[in-house]
């Protein structure tokens, strides 16, 4: 999105960057990040970044600015802008429930807010992230008992982490991929430290795979998605969206990604003025 000249997860001249899937890599003279997020980043791409802090005031372009934790990986950040018509806060990839290899997640007031929809039907309601781990705990331990080895299917670059940290949490040692292991090193940096990755470890981790072929995937093989078999999301669900809305209190919302246009309807229906963009679209208050 665009706001006059300046990016929001989209390229501009001055741009910020909310985290480090490849889906949100962006391009300019200067990219406004965590640090986490730029250390993640340049594993897979250049740029000039510009390290910003949490709840540090800075300029993006003309507008102040400043980044609250996402919740959805390591370094990803949320941005609240100072507008001449009013505050916007603009949520990224987020999460309302807190993991345990993400900051957690901060949501503050402001005039106008644009949220990411990714799963925004009431279809999509997830366990929490501490009910989801209890599940995932119970498929590795029926597959050990039983002889067999679980192969567990992640995104490279945060669910990963995310799952390599719980299976660390409960004694289990893993076998990530290369990649995995590459940016299990930035986290470790950053104090998520692994100390359960074995080049024949119990559990596999391979990456992601569609939903798709998730018929096709043997009893003891998971994906681990809020697409796939075992609901571990770091996205926010349905719930956990409308949360946010009502914690932001916004007087307009923007909704984008995912199911942008079916949110925005029902956020009509519960009093809120709501208009669904497009990634690339330019937001006009």
């Amino acid at each position: 999105m665009l706001i006059e000249k300046v990016g929001l997860d989209s390229s501009a001249r001055f741009t910020f960057q909310s985290h480090a899937h490849t889906d949100h890599f962006v391009s300019g003279k200067v990219i406004f990040a965590t640090k986490a997020t730029k250390f993640l980043s340049h594993l897979r791409k250049g740029g000039f970044y510009r390290e910003i802090g949490f709840g540090k005031s800075f300029y993006l372009g003309d507008y102040k600015a400043r980044l609250y934790p996402a919740g959805h990986m390591l370094g990803s950040a949320g941005i609240k802008l100072w507008l001449d018509t009013g505050t916007l806060f603009y949520t990224g990839d987020t999460k309302w429930f807190k993991l345990r290899t993400a900051e957690k997640s901060r949501f503050p007031r402001a005039d106008f807010l644009v949220i990411e929809a990714t799963f925004g039907v009431p279809s999509f309601t997830f366990p929490s992230p501490r009910e989801a781990e209890k599940k995932l705990v119970a498929f590795v331990e029926e597959a050990l008992d039983r002889g067999k080895r679980p192969v567990l299917y992640v995104n490279q670059t945060g669910k990963a982490q995310e799952v390599m940290k719980i299976l660390d949490v409960h004694g289990y040692t893993v076998k990530p991929s290369r990649s995995m292991l590459k940016v299990a090193r930035v986290y470790s940096k950053f104090g998520v430290t692994f100390k359960n990755i074995e080049g024949d470890g119990e559990v596999v981790l391979r990456s992601y795979r569609s939903p798709g072929v998730e018929n096709s995937l043997s009893p003891w093989e998971l994906t681990v998605s809020g697409f796939g078999g075992l609901k571990l999301s770091n996205h926010a669900d349905f719930w956990e969206l409308v949360k946010i809305v009502e914690k932001i209190r916004p007087e307009k919302v923007f909704t984008v990604y995912g199911f942008a246009g079916e949110f925005a309807e029902i956020l009509k229906g519960i009093g809120y003025e709501a208009t669904p963009i497009g990634q690339d679209d330019v937001i006009k208050l």
